[in-house]
């Protein structure tokens, strides 16, 4: 979408988010000074709950991430992520940009950027559950761009760390759903070990078994 465009949308109130990570996704020029001159016309709000009670796209916030990244590229982004506050909101739309890009830099800016969540899930708990669920987006789906063998180790190991802080049946769903991505034999015995899911998630460990052990198949067979 060029900036025309966007702008359009923008002033009929049809712009999605989706519309703003394509555009902050290809670095589109002077997209930072187009969206910070639509956020200051139309008044989005910073807040999805602005005063009043009611709830909308924070799309103040969404320009922000986009335009900083648009303009200056990872180092961006990660300047907006470190100035914001410590409340642990940004994380989501930091994450929500990294699952736009599908770039090797993308994948490292993920690893560099939540470390901390990495590291120590439990002291990061809402921040791990949408960090656990980025990795299932980036990595277990075709046409993924695959991380690096330390990268899958690094969240193999954020994962099972994770898995027993799920206290929620769509929060071990995650888990597991992000293993297929980086899953190796190891995992794959895990899953066997874990109380079977029920309900809309049924036989969810069996098909992560078999997705890790395809992929590794698929992998060993391309050879180094």
């Amino acid at each position: 979408m060029n900036i025309n465009t966007l702008r359009k949308k923008a002033r009929a109130h049809a712009l999605e988010v989706e519309d703003i990570l394509a555009a902050a996704a290809r670095r589109t020029p002077g997209l930072q000074a187009e969206l910070q001159r639509l956020s200051a016309e139309l008044e989005w709000s910073h807040t999805p709950f602005p005063p009043g009670g009611s709830h909308v796209v924070p799309l103040a916030r969404w320009a922000e991430v986009a335009g900083a990244y648009a303009e200056d590229g990872i180092a961006g982004l990660a300047r907006w992520m470190h100035a914001q506050p410590g409340d642990g909101t940004s994380a989501d739309y930091v994450l929500a940009l990294l699952q736009a890009l599908k770039t090797p830099e993308a994948n490292d800016a993920l690893f560099a950027l939540f470390s901390d969540a990495l590291d120590n899930p439990g002291g990061h708990l809402g921040e791990a559950f949408g960090l656990a669920d980025t990795i299932n987006l980036k990595f277990s789906f075709k046409g993924a761009l695959p991380p690096t063998p330390a990268q899958s180790n690094r969240a193999r190991s954020f994962l099972m760390a994770l898995y027993p802080l799920a206290s929620e049946e769509p929060q071990r769903c995650t888990v597991v759903c992000a293993m297929r991505g980086v899953g190796d034999d190891t995992t794959a015995q895990f899953l066997s070990t874990i109380t079977p899911f029920g309900g809309p998630y049924a036989g969810l460990e069996k098909s992560a078994q078999q997705a890790i052990r395809k992929r590794l198949r698929s992998t060993a067979a391309a050879g180094p």
